[in-house]
Order: C-alpha cells, then sequence, then structure tokens
C-alpha cells in the first residue's frame, strides 16, 4: 500500500502543504480552523510524518515521553519525577510533556504527530475522546494513567477508585460522620477518575445506611484549590453537612480555606479528606487526611506496560494517610 505523503494531506484538507507542516509542528500560525481541517484529514488518511519513519528506521532511542495537563497539580511533578528515578534504573529517560488539557496537543502526542521518536508513551489524558484512541495508527506503545479511564482495550494502570472512596467514606463514618458531601464528580457524566470515586462515594453511603442527597454533591472538571473553595462555599450553604470527600487533594486545601472563612471548625464539626498525599497536605493546619497511592508501583507497573512486560489492566495499591481533618466529631 502506498505511503500516504503530506501533499495527499493538503489536497484533501484544501491547504498548502506548508500550512500542513505547522500544523504538524504545531506552530501557532494556523487558524483553528484550518487546524481541524488538516487534522482531520490526517486522520482520515492514516498519515504519519516522515520524520518519524526515518527514525523508525533508526531503533530505538530509549526514551519514554510522559504526557500530562499540567504541572501545576504537585501530583504530577511527582509522578515525574518517580518516574524518571524507575526508568533510569533500566537505562531510559523520560520525557515530560505537557498536553494543557487540550484536544489539539493530545492528540498530536496520541497519533504521533509531534515529530519525535519515543519507545513508548505513558499518557494522562484530559479531553481526547475514545473514539480518538480507537482510530490511533502510531505504532508507538501506549499506557494509560488513572486519571482520565478512556478505553479498556488500551493497558491501563490505576489505583482502585472505588474502593480507595468506600475507605475514605467509611472512615469517615467510624468518626461520627453522617452528613457527608462529595466535592469533584465528573460533570460530564463519563467515565473518569471523579466518576469512579463518586461511585465509591454512594456505594459506601448505602452501606452504611446513610441517605443519598444530590444537594450534598459539587460536580466539577476543574480540580485545583480555588475550585476546591468555591465549591466547598457552595455545599456549605447546606445546612447540617458535617463532612466532605474532596476528588483530589487541592480540591480539599481549597475546602479547607473555603471552611475557615465561612467560621466552620475542621475537624471538631467539619471532617475534610481527599486524594494524593501531595506534600502540601501535610503542612496545612490541620493536616488532612488523603488516599495514597504507591506512585514507586505505579511508575513500575506503567513502564511494564509500555514496554510490553504487562497486558491489560493493572490496579496499584494505596493507603488511606489520616491526619488531623478527619478526626472523629465532637458531639453536643
Amino acid at each position: 500500500m502506498k505511503r500516504v505523503g503530506i501533499k495527499e494531506v493538503a489536497e484533501r484538507a484544501g491547504v498548502s502543504w506548508k500550512t500542513v507542516s505547522n500544523v504538524m509542528n504545531n506552530r501557532p500560525v494556523v487558524h483553528p480552523e484550518t487546524r481541524a481541517r488538516v487534522l482531520q484529514a490526517v486522520e482520515e488518511l492514516g498519515y504519519t510524518p516522515n520524520l518519524i519513519g526515518r527514525q523508525l528506521r533508526q531503533g530505538s532511542t530509549r526514551a519514554i515521553a510522559l504526557v500530562v495537563p499540567d504541572l501545576h497539580n504537585p501530583y504530577f511533578g511527582v509522578l515525574a519525577q518517580t518516574l524518571e528515578h524507575a526508568a533510569k534504573q533500566r537505562g531510559y529517560t523520560i520525557s515530560i510533556e505537557i498536553s494543557g488539557g487540550t484536544v489539539d496537543i493530545e492528540q498530536h502526542y496520541l497519533h504521533g504527530w509531534h515529530g519525535r521518536l519515543f519507545d513508548g508513551l505513558i499518557f494522562s489524558p484530559s479531553a481526547v475522546t475514545a473514539e480518538a484512541i480507537a482510530k490511533r495508527t502510531d505504532p508507538t506503545p501506549l499506557v494509560l494513567l488513572g486519571e482520565r479511564i478512556i478505553s479498556t482495550d488500551v493497558p491501563h494502570v490505576a489505583i482502585d477508585n472505588v474502593a480507595s472512596s468506600v475507605d475514605l467514606v467509611r472512615h469517615l463514618v467510624e468518626g461520627g460522620r453522617r452528613r457527608i458531601a462529595f466535592l469533584g464528580a465528573d460533570s460530564t457524566g463519563g467515565i473518569s477518575t471523579g466518576s469512579q470515586r463518586f461511585e465509591g462515594y454512594k456505594a459506601a453511603l448505602r452501606f452504611a445506611g446513610l441517605p443519598y442527597d444530590a444537594a450534598l454533591v459539587a460536580a466539577t472538571n476543574s480540580w485545583f484549590r480555588q475550585d476546591g473553595y468555591d465549591l466547598a462555599q457552595q455545599i456549605l450553604a447546606t445546612p447540617g453537612v458535617d463532612a466532605i470527600v474532596c476528588a483530589n487533594d487541592l480540591l480539599a486545601v481549597g475546602a479547607l480555606a473555603a471552611a475557615r472563612d465561612l467560621g466552620r471548625q475542621v475537624p471538631s464539626d467539619l471532617a475534610l479528606v481527599g486524594w494524593d498525599n501531595i506534600d502540601e497536605v501535610s503542612y496545612t493546619s490541620p493536616g488532612l487526611t488523603s488516599v495514597a497511592p504507591d506512585l514507586p508501583a505505579l511508575a513500575e507497573a506503567a513502564l511494564d506496560s509500555v514496554l510490553g512486560e504487562l497486558a491489560g489492566e493493572v490496579v496499584i495499591p494505596h493507603r488511606l494517610m489520616e491526619r488531623e481533618s478527619s478526626a472523629p466529631a465532637v458531639r453536643a
């Protein structure tokens, strides 16, 4: 079968070959509508840049790309450092690539349009769809991390989000909490980390014989401190809330600030918990209880998967790091 060239893509998209080159190299000089048209033509024709072909013939680079949405979240920084250390032990280097959570950039890495060769791609997707992954033709081995679950057909590494959520809620119930809110459900209704943690929250309420109340749930797809602050203000306007399960630690840090500004006492009348066990939660006042993923195990499993030594879904261990923010409730 004849290899598709850049001229065929240009003809299909109705643009010059130079415009196609600009899109392939992610240069910001192309109008968004034109860029979308070119990317559609690339996908339809199964085009792979010649640079990739030349590099593939040259063999292994001993380099693996880690694609994450951002490094503003400390979790991704620690993840990158842990992966870099584990990869070095195997004679590989890690190239940290920032997608910004945008579809165009994520697709550049997913489909090999970035113009570089990697021996593997460890990918924490934020915006691309299951359909985009299903249509992927780039031969670079791919493993997905658990920040957003897209396809069970691709190797995937994550903690058990449902079980860890059950652990958190059980811990709060054992501490006397009864009006437990959830902050960070997936507002799109898709299958994601947020939606799985939310499912665990609902299951744990059922196990404890506690009613589910939609007024105690705040949905968002942005998990930063300000989001936690704003959503906690919303949640705490509902009477009787005595605990909040936050879908990550940054949301919990923001919620802690909101509780302080509203005059709520943590943990005497409000408990807060989160996920990721970032360093920051050990230094807040009070310290925040958090689910700690086994990042060294995650790094090893991701490398094993991307290098072809593991297949399918890999669930890594987690543990609950109990701190003062979830101490038992004080009852009158």
